[in-house]
């Protein structure tokens, strides 16, 4: 069972004492998640590209087990391509490439804005599929096609599942990876039970990636947030 469950981010102190120890400064707030959950979504690439020596260290820092998602550059899903936009695209991969096999897969996650436009699955998709696993999460309607998820899985990615507190379907969308974003501030423990039998079920057969909200939900509830990923990561 390849299965990587997780939040976005680790660096907040507000966890504190709910999920990181009193005694443990923020310098190893990463080691210590690491030590409980098996995966974590990467928000600060989204907003830059990082030094290589940040990555390494991240990587570093994680048991061999343990898989980073990266979110792309907001300039490569969020505005129209530029001159550089190849180029760009480019050094953003070349960016991941000191987290090694601790690489899992790339959220590419395109604004409420951004209506269908196929020339992003050559220009954009096609080219992450080919370094590693990615996952699209697209949010206006227009993307909202079954056929496309044929398209994306052929691409070597999938199309990103976004919960916000319901039951899970009987099936996550095709391609080499699952990948959920579980946004819902409070699952019941029936919903959150089904929620894991669905992705251990998945992950049976190929690797699955699955991500609690973290922001404004404090430590502690194992119905919601980063503590919902520590029981679901507890489970035989």
């Amino acid at each position: 069972m390849s299965l990587h469950i997780g939040t976005s981010g680790w660096a907040y102190p507000e966890w504190k004492p709910g999920f990181y120890p009193a005694d443990v400064p923020r310098a190893r707030f990463l080691a210590h998640y690491a030590s409980v959950l098996s995966g974590c979504e990467i928000n600060a690439t989204f907003y830059r590209l990082q030094r290589e020596s940040t990555m390494a260290g991240w990587a570093e820092q994680v048991p061999e087990d343990f898989r980073f998602a990266v979110k792309a550059h907001r300039r490569l899903t969020h505005g129209p391509p530029d001159d550089g936009y190849d180029d760009f695209l480019r050094v953003f991969l070349e960016s991941l490439e000191p987290l090694g096999e601790r690489l899992g897969a790339v959220l590419v996650q395109f604004p409420a804005s951004r209506r269908r436009d196929d020339a992003v699955l050559d220009r954009l998709l096609a080219p992450i599929g080919r370094v590693t696993p990615f996952a699209a999460e697209f949010r206006h309607a227009s993307w909202d096609d079954p056929a496309l998820d044929t398209t994306l899985s052929e691409l070597g990615g999938t199309r990103c599942l976004v919960d916000e507190g319901t039951a899970p379907p009987d099936a996550l969308p095709p391609g080499p990876i699952g990948y959920v974003r579980l946004r819902g501030s409070h699952y019941d423990d029936a919903i959150r039970g089904a929620w894991w039998t669905r992705l251990r079920n998945e992950a049976a057969t190929r690797t699955v990636f699955a991500f609690t909200k973290h922001k404004d939900l404090p430590a502690g509830d194992p119905n919601s947030g980063v503590s919902m990923a520590e029981w679901m990561c507890a489970r035989p």
